[in-house]
């Protein structure tokens, strides 16, 4: 446990010199990967471990490849922790599988978990999203077809249980972005 609240301490300072937003997405990728480890009866050990690594690369400012570059990160971590060889090996197949690059697809349920939990994640933070498309100087346009890109490559990556954990807010989305109709049965 005390190897979980160092690497919990590490993190957050990164997260704190990149923005609040990295503390956000962070937390909210272990909550959603804890949560499916309960529902499905996974490695909740590894999960939380990958969940908290997934985007070390990215708090580092290595954005291509973080995923890749981000795996091998964790083995450095994890074996100054003393985890057992097996435990690293299954994070970082976690940290590795968890983006949307399709030569490194999910292969064990933790790794559907973390991939699924990061996506979730998203869903949380529409708002940081949609501000940081208008910091780029995108058009409402713009930022409304790079969010529709955004989001459905978050819930094509989601896993059956986590679509049903996202369902409401994908919708909420979907319908803000102008891009799906919502009967409301009161008018009727």
């Amino acid at each position: 446990m005390a190897e979980i609240d160092n690497l919990k301490t590490m993190i957050l300072a990164l997260c704190e010199k990149n923005g609040w937003i990295w503390k956000s997405h962070i937390e909210s990728v272990v909550r959603y990967s804890l949560e499916l480890a309960d529902k499905l009866d996974s490695d909740k050990k590894v999960v939380e471990l990958a969940a908290w690594l997934h985007d070390i690369e990215k708090l580092e400012g290595k954005r291509e490849n973080h995923h890749i570059t981000g795996a091998k990160k964790a083995e450095k971590i994890l074996k100054t922790m003393n985890y057992p060889e097996e435990t690293i090996e299954k994070v970082k197949h976690c940290i590795l599988t968890h983006s949307s690059d399709k030569n490194y697809p999910p292969k064990t349920i933790e790794a559907k978990i973390v991939a699924s939990a990061d996506a979730l994640s998203h869903f949380d933070n529409f708002l940081a999203l949609a501000h940081s498309c208008a910091v780029r100087g995108e058009s409402i346009k713009e930022t409304k077809q790079s969010l529709s890109r955004k989001y459905e490559s978050c819930w094509d990556k989601l896993m059956p249980e986590a679509k049903i954990m996202a369902d409401t807010k994908y919708n909420a989305i979907k319908l803000i972005l102008g891009e799906k109709q919502v009967l409301d049965k009161r008018r009727l």
